[in-house]
Parts: C-alpha cells; sequence; structure tokens
C-alpha cells in the first residue's frame, strides 16, 4: 500500500497533492522525510522519489513505504525534480528534499488558502533544524507584497520546502531551469511572481523544517550560489529600484532575531562537525 492510498483511505475527499523527494544516497533521513509525508492530515498525496543511482539503502526505504521511485540522471538536484514532477498529474505539486520535513496539517492548510484565494503559488513560515533534528529557530517568510522587491534583488523571501505551487504553473515557466545548479527553485518563483501569479502566505504556525548542516552543496558552494544569482539578475534584467532596497532592509530587520539565531546555529554546527571529525 502506497502513500498516496494511504492517505486517501482515511480522508476520501481530501484535497490531493503531488510531492518530489530528489535522493541521492539519502538513506541517513529519507525516513524523517517519508514519514512526515506519510503523516499529513486532511489532503491524500502522490509521492515519487527521483533517485539519482543511490548506491545506500535510499531504495530500500522506497520500497520499505511504498512509495514510487522513478530514476533521473545524476548531476542536477533540479534536473530530478523535475523528471519527477512531471510524473504527477496532480493540480498542485511541490517538492521536498530527502533530509527535510513538512509538519502534518501543512499541505492541508496551504492548499486550502490556494484554493480559496486562487493563487497560483502558496507558502508559509520555516523552521530550521540542526543535522540529528533538533530545533534551530523560525524563519518569517516575507510577505507576497514584499516579493517583488526581493525577488529584484535576488533574495529569496521564503522556503522553498514550504511552498506548493499550481501544475499550469510549472508548466507555462518550463518546470526548474536546471542549468542553475543551485539557485533554480529561487529562478523559478522569482520568474512566477514577477511575472504577475497570484502567490499568498499562509499565517503561523511553520509548515516544515529545514535541515541545516555543514555538509550542504549550498554551504559548500556559497560562492557559486552568489554567482548564479548575479547571473540570474543579469539574464533575466531585474534592476531593483531605491524602494527595493528598503523593502528588502525592513524584512531583514524583523528577521533580525532570526539571522542571529542562523549564525549561531550555523556556527555551532561547523563546530561540532570540525570537533568530531
Amino acid at each position: 500500500m502506497n502513500l498516496a492510498t494511504i492517505a486517501t483511505k482515511f480522508e476520501p475527499s481530501a484535497a490531493t497533492l503531488g510531492v518530489v523527494v530528489p535522493t541521492l544516497n539519502s538513506a541517513a533521513t529519507l525516513d524523517w522525510t517519508l514519514c512526515s509525508l506519510l503523516n499529513q492530515r486532511n489532503c491524500a498525496l502522490r509521492v515519487v522519489v527521483a533517485d539519482s543511482g543511490s548506491t545506500d539503502g535510499t531504495l530500500w526505504i522506497c520500497r520499505k513505504w511504498g512509495v514510487r521511485s522513478v530514476y533521473a540522471p545524476p548531476g542536477s538536484l533540479y534536473r530530478a525534480v523535475n523528471e519527477g514532477l512531471k510524473n504527477l498529474d496532480t493540480e498542485w505539486m511541490t517538492f521536498l528534499n530527502s533530509d527535510d520535513v513538512a509538519y502534518p496539517h501543512s499541505y492541508a492548510r496551504l492548499l486550502q488558502l490556494g484554493d480559496a484565494a486562487g493563487a497560483s503559488l502558496v507558502y508559509g513560515h520555516c523552521d530550521y533544524m540542526d543535522l540529528e533534528g533538533r530545533f534551530l529557530f523560525t524563519w518569517r517568510a516575507a510577505a507576497p507584497s514584499q516579493l517583488p522587491a526581493m525577488f529584484r534583488r535576488g533574495v529569496f523571501g521564503f522556503a522553498q520546502p514550504c511552498a506548493i505551487f499550481r501544475r499550469s504553473l510549472f508548466q507555462n515557466l518550463g518546470g526548474f531551469d536546471d542549468r542553475y545548479r543551485h539557485v533554480a527553485d529561487l529562478v523559478f518563483f522569482s520568474r512566477a511572481v514577477l511575472s504577475g501569479s497570484p502567490a499568498r502566505r499562509l499565517s503561523a504556525p511553520s509548515v516544515g523544517a529545514f535541515r541545516l548542516h555543514p555538509g550542504q552543496l549550498s554551504a559548500r558552494d556559497s560562492g557559486a550560489v552568489r554567482t548564479e544569482k548575479l547571473a540570474h539578475i543579469d539574464e533575466d534584467r531585474l534592476r531593483p529600484s531605491i524602494s527595493d532596497r528598503v523593502r528588502v532592509l525592513i524584512w531583514r530587520l524583523a528577521n533580525l532575531p532570526n539571522y542571529s539565531a542562523r549564525l549561531a546555529a550555523t556556527g555551532r554546527a561547523c563546530w561540532h562537525h570540525f570537533a568530531h571529525s
């Protein structure tokens, strides 16, 4: 029995969400992620794992949970996401990294808001946790009115694991632009918002949790992340105004306690990693 069947059994009239989990040797954390999907309430899920040739227990874990897996050539997280999403026919879609989690009622809350508001994109606040799943801090997402200014500055105003979007939006944008190895999610949502796609923010509490650890690709290649952001700003001819800079500054000031918590948490995680390596 797969995840979608289990979810539908208990909520026969619930809305359906398609979720892709990209994996590559993700056995250490995949159980956490799939368990969080299995325990969603008041919505049915269609889950696909897009695997890029794992050699650990990743595919065994998929079989244990009854989750379908498809092969995606290695080398690009976003190519795997695109491949997985193309295998789904649900109205609403998202992807969840294999070390992140979604809280039990979160997807139902997002779907309800999206349908009620006629939105194409819905997102919420995000918690951060350490490698072993301990809570670190909460990151408050920007308001929809702030997003255009932020994206013109190459600033991501919310966390991708806490967002869902319509299938029509994915198709209209041609999926995630996998020329960007690190920031294709930022590029996708930037193009969505700046093209006028309606977005809505879910009120607290947080939607899910992002696992923060020194081994993450974005942490290892921070220079490449910045280079790709600048390339995106140039390619999409984004020209921030002075008012855009002010809006971003206001959002950052509002999140100042979270910035401090993130810096402290990152420092502790790095110290723990090197002290025990």
